[in-house]
């Protein structure tokens, strides 16, 4: 893919599968964490200079192993990325990392296997172990001393982030009204750009929404539309 189409398109297509391009990586906290819900989930994306995105996400049960996946399509571009991790006793094993992204007739695929993914998880994994986490995660609060973490990118390149946990609460979606946990990120070198993920405190990895803001101006917003969960509707 040319890099100026590059540059156009994975911003808004492979990082906001996983909220704008600012990845994650897991929380170290002792605290319990709650357990892995199998769902399906419908987010609507409002992204300037963009039309408005539909995001599906799952996480499944794939026998001894869990796997999350999103995709997103428009009327030019469309993504997807999986991750395949395991349960083991201090936290998550990230197995395996897929992507694929098409722009106008221009592609490209990615992949990481288990081998690449032994130091640091892939951005689905994370994206759940920061769910599951969050809720305990000492660095709660405006004051608190930020955070620090590290990821892999879809590319296979570590990146860190700077996070706080801003509280604990309920949310309200265009699905329902949720128990939330809300994380404010930002990776180190470009603190003007400002993420609020807020998370369902009870089934890790649910996104109720996402704002993306740059220099204090709004430039994405994500809302769940729909949910479906194995408990049939996440409480």
């Amino acid at each position: 893919m040319p890099d100026s189409i590059r540059a156009r398109f994975c911003p808004p297509l492979a990082g906001l599968l996983l909220a704008a391009c600012l990845l994650l990586a897991p929380l170290a906290t002792a605290a319990g964490p709650a357990q892995p819900v199998a769902f399906e989930a419908r987010y609507r994306l409002a992204l300037d200079g963009w039309p408005d995105m539909t995001i599906d996400h799952s996480l499944s049960r794939q026998g001894e192993h869990w796997q999350s996946r999103m995709q997103a399509s428009v009327s030019i571009a469309s993504g997807r990325e999986t991750g395949r991790f395991r349960m083991v006793d201090d936290g998550l094993e990230a197995l395996l990392y897929t992507s694929r992204y098409r722009l106008m007739g221009f592609g490209e695929r990615f992949r990481l296997d288990a081998d690449q993914l032994a130091r640091l998880p892939d951005r689905q994994t994370a994206l759940f172990s920061l769910a599951r986490r969050a809720p305990a995660a000492a660095c709660r609060g405006k004051a608190a001393t930020p955070c620090t973490l590290r990821y892999l990118d879809h590319e296979g390149e570590e990146g860190t982030l700077d996070y706080r946990v801003r509280g604990l609460g309920r949310h309200a979606t265009p699905a329902s009204t949720f128990p939330a946990v809300t994380v404010e990120a930002w990776s180190p070198d470009k603190p003007e750009r400002r993420l609020t993920l807020i998370f369902h405190r009870n089934v890790p990895g649910l996104l109720l929404g996402m704002t993306y803001r740059r220099d204090g101006e709004r430039r994405s917003r994500l809302s769940l539309v729909h949910v479906s969960s194995e408990d049939d509707q996440p409480r």
